[in-house]
């Protein structure tokens, strides 16, 4: 059968669409190459310390268990309570992991937290680049992901991370809002939704806000004056509220106080730890350690260029920096996780310190080979700070209350209700319907309907009653089995009927 013959101009021209198709590749590959091989390299660093902490903690093991609730449709809630103060985000990242691994591990629950890692990373990434260039954007991600405190934080299953993602884009494209193109207004009120839903401290957004507009108010570019008056500006806030609306409406419906997750965690700092106050200089002394003090050194390299060149998006960095610092100073007690929403817009300064200072622009192959020996250097020396921190920090309680916990579960009926005063911990590991320890005159009442009492030594908010307690069992009630101990070099949990402390109250 005689072949078909193809047109010679048809030929020419398929050759040339091949040819345009391949350049696309090539060019596609040289210009997103570098971010992808660096957020491969950080996912397989972070992956490794995924599970370095043992287990849970306090809020950990909250997050886990709502998300855990979620995928049982047992509602927002923890041991059947629903839960007023934590925000949606992390929980529901939990359930869809549970979800699409069907696993209630703790690996399969921290890992959309690995996602959440490289996605800040790559919004540092876009937003230096769309500011400045390539080179400093991947500067810019490689030294936020290096930093000390970003690092040590993504095995930690927090809102500090996801937060940070969020919340630098919605800052970060208001301002590319203001100076670029108006669309980027949609994507900043997209990114605060989603920071409001992961951390309710996303309102300081709106004092940013505020001072992104004046100096923009006060200029003379036309272009910027048009975009203030776009509808754009208006209506993009909107947008973020939809984000927020579902929320705030079962807030509504279930605690008649939409607002009750906000006005709950604005008192956290104020209430929590009376006795303890730190100086108010506590953060700016903490800053060499969260960056690392080649990194720190960058930073003060980058503001000082920012400031000689004066140059507008460095500035608007530096206003956040300043901004953050000083509100959360003036709280009396401080804690440097409160404060790492400042990370991304110091690692850009930094990486502005690094290529605008010592690098010209384009890049030749003896300065790009310079670049990657420095970064190459910092990340040698951060990983060599950070790695003790991965080999010997262990939540408290790890492992013996494990244990305890694989004991309570084998020896109590799955719808039992006990007491202690870590309850998001024990309901998680047990999967028992747990509460915290009454108050001294309603615990009777309280053990009537419990099958165990926990209680341990390194939980700080336990009642003060509770070392009374163990005093009244004794080492016949161990091996009688109604009192389990369970030690390790650090920490002890007991386990205690609640019918045998019942009879001795």
């Amino acid at each position: 059968m005689a072949q078909k013959q193809v047109p010679k101009g048809e030929t020419h021209r398929w050759l040339a669409v091949t040819k345009v198709r391949d350049f696309a590749c090539r060019a596609t590959v040289i210009r997103h190459g570098p971010i992808l091989l660096l957020l491969v390299f950080f996912g397989a660093v972070y992956a490794m310390t995924l599970n370095s902490n043992g287990m849970f903690m306090w809020d950990e093991a909250e997050y886990a268990s709502l998300g855990r609730s979620l995928v049982r449709g047992e509602g927002f809630a923890i041991s059947g309570k629903p839960n007023s103060l934590r925000p949606p985000v992390l929980p529901l990242a939990a359930a869809a992991s549970m979800l699409l691994c069907r696993s209630s591990q703790d690996a399969v629950v921290k890992l959309p937290h690995l996602v959440f890692s490289l996605l800040a990373l790559y919004i540092v990434y876009y937003c230096a680049m769309t500011a400045y260039d390539r080179t400093t954007g991947l500067v810019a991600a490689t030294f936020l992901g290096v930093s000390p405190t970003f690092w040590t934080s993504t095995p930690l299953f927090l809102t500090e991370i996801p937060f940070m993602a969020f919340f630098t884009g919605a800052v970060m494209f208001f301002y590319f809002g203001l100076y670029r193109h108006q669309r980027y207004f949609s994507l900043s009120w997209l990114c605060w939704g989603s920071a409001f839903l992961t951390r309710y401290t996303a309102l300081l957004f709106g004092p940013i806000v505020v001072l992104f507009l004046i100096p923009a108010l006060c200029t003379r570019n036309q272009d910027v004056r048009r975009r203030i008056r776009s509808p754009s500006l208006f209506l993009s806030p909107f947008l973020g509220l939809a984000v927020v609306f579902p929320w705030m409406l079962r807030q509504q419906f279930t605690f008649g106080n939409a607002l009750v997750g906000v006005q709950q965690s604005s008192t956290q700092l104020q209430v929590y730890m009376p006795d303890v106050s730190m100086p108010w200089d506590f953060y700016l002394a903490q800053l060499p350690e969260m960056l690392s003090p080649s990194l720190a050194l960058l930073l003060l390299i980058g503001i000082g260029w920012t400031v000689w060149k004066r140059e507008r998006c460095g500035l608007h960095c530096l206003v956040v920096c300043v901004g953050i610092l000083l509100w959360f100073s003036f709280y009396r007690y401080k804690e440097v996780r409160l404060i790492t929403s400042i990370l991304p817009f110091m690692a850009v300064l930094a990486a502005v310190g690094l290529v605008k200072a010592f690098f010209p622009v384009p890049l030749s192959w003896r300065s790009v080979a310079v670049l990657a020996l420095l970064l190459e250097g910092i990340f040698a020396v951060n990983f060599r700070a950070t790695q003790p921190t991965f080999q010997y920090r262990t939540t408290l309680g790890y492992p013996s209350f494990l244990n305890a916990m694989q004991f309570l579960r084998e020896h109590s009926s799955p719808d039992a209700l006990v007491i202690g005063a870590n309850y998001p911990q024990i309901h998680w590991y047990a999967d028992r319907h747990a509460l915290d320890l009454p108050h001294e005159n309603r615990l009777k009442e309280i053990l009537m309907s419990s099958e165990w009492v926990i209680l341990t030594d390194f939980e700080r908010g336990q009642k003060r009653y509770a070392h009374e307690l163990v005093k009244k069992v004794s080492q016949a009630d161990v091996q009688e089995g109604s009192v389990a101990v369970f030690r390790d070099s650090q920490f002890v949990t007991v386990l205690i009927r609640s019918s045998v402390l019942r009879d001795r109250l």
